[in-house]
């Protein structure tokens, strides 16, 4: 390979895996609006319509955008889409002039054409008894051919979010709990071919994603199976400074159980660091009724500054104070000790470690660190 195209892929590579500055993560207990009715027991996607939310229910479910209120859940309309059908839809969206209902589930592994359905706004209207929509087919460009592991691949989608004239589409990576980001325009012919912008790791499963447009900083829901067996709720949110989105500064906000928050699936905004989501019901042992969640981080501060934290990876580089050395260590996936630390330092050069995900462990503290080059 010539040096010329060898500066090229490192540079792609930098910059398709290119992380911000993790600002920690906290702990935050949404606020029960209501358990919803079975007209939403299988709630997938989330959007802020005029005081009310909308939400659609995924795969076996009929070609319906639901409405609810928003104070207490409960069912206020339903419109039909004419001339669509429900393979699993996972996402919703709004443009100011359109409604985007993401045809894009795909647990089994099996569907290589995905759709988006594109549904006039402003027909959204109490008198309306059915919508129309217009149909956009497209595919991965980075799909393997053939069918896929079920529940154990990396081409599943539950979320979608409009922001600066496009759609965005957040993969859900049952393989390796990364996400991949994809860019489509809002309108096109036939079938289109996208490919990846960039990823990021999330240590677990992207399900929703949405816009807080007054800060313009995008908010991720997701959910990830514990050691235990259980499965906890998360949501990530990246200042998204000068529109860097998986670039910038980034927050982990852990939600609590399922068992509590129900399959966490549906993710809305309603106003500056604030908003809504739904869990879908879950049937097991037990059965969890589909719930209505609202959130306000406003509450707890997190607004007022992003102060830098004292312990933080920054490229390939641990920031720590140098008392604290002592109580942390780095170890690799099988907890084997990975370095030693240089003592006296505020910080420690980790550019020899290979590539690879990484365990920074202290007195009640865990975080895993991702190293890519």
């Amino acid at each position: 390979m010539k040096t010329g195209a060898v500066i090229v892929f490192v540079f792609l590579f930098r910059m398709l895996h290119g992380q911000g500055l993790d600002l920690g993560t906290i702990s935050y207990a949404p606020t029960l609006v209501a358990n919803l009715s079975q007209v939403y027991n299988e709630t997938s996607g989330l959007a802020y319509y005029n005081d009310t939310v909308l939400s659609i229910n995924d795969s076996g479910n009929e070609p319906v955008l639901h409405a609810m209120h928003r104070l207490d859940g409960q069912h206020l309309q339903s419109w039909p889409i004419a001339n669509a059908l429900n393979l699993d839809w996972e996402a919703l969206a709004l443009s100011p002039t359109s409604v985007f209902i993401g045809d894009v589930g795909n647990n089994m592994g099996n569907r290589s054409t995905l759709t988006i359905y594109r549904i006039d706004r402003s027909a959204l209207l109490p008198t309306t008894s059915a919508l129309a929509a217009q149909k956009l087919n497209f595919k991965y460009a980075d799909q393997p051919v053939g069918t896929l592991p079920v529940n154990a691949h990396n081409y599943d989608c539950e979320a979608m979010f409009y922001w600066q004239d496009s759609l965005h589409l957040l993969s859900k990576n049952w393989q390796n709990l990364w996400t991949r980001h994809y860019v489509l325009p809002t309108n096109w012919q036939d079938t289109l071919v996208v490919s990846p912008r960039d990823s990021f790791y999330v240590n677990g499963l992207v399900t929703d994603a949405s816009l807080d447009v007054q800060t313009n900083q995008i908010f991720l829901l997701g959910y990830k199976k514990e050691q235990s067996g259980l499965y906890s709720s998360f949501m990530y949110r990246f200042l998204n400074s000068n529109n860097l989105f998986f670039g910038s500064e980034y927050q982990r906000i852990e939600l609590g159980s399922t068992l509590s928050l129900a399959q966490t699936e549906g993710l809305c905004m309603s106003g500056a660091n604030k908003g809504f989501i739904t869990g879908e019901q879950i049937v097991s042992v037990i059965t969890i009724a589909p719930k209505l969640h609202a959130f306000d981080l406003n509450i707890v501060g997190l607004s007022a500054s992003w102060e830098k934290p004292s312990i933080y990876f920054h490229g390939n580089t641990l920031y720590i104070p140098s008392v604290l050395l002592p109580e942390y260590k780095l170890v690799d996936t099988s907890g084997r000790l990975v370095v030693e630390w240089q003592l006296g330092k505020n910080h420690q050069d980790l550019t020899n470690l290979k590539p690879g995900t990484y365990l920074l462990i202290g007195p009640h503290y865990r975080r895993t660190w991702v190293k890519t080059n």
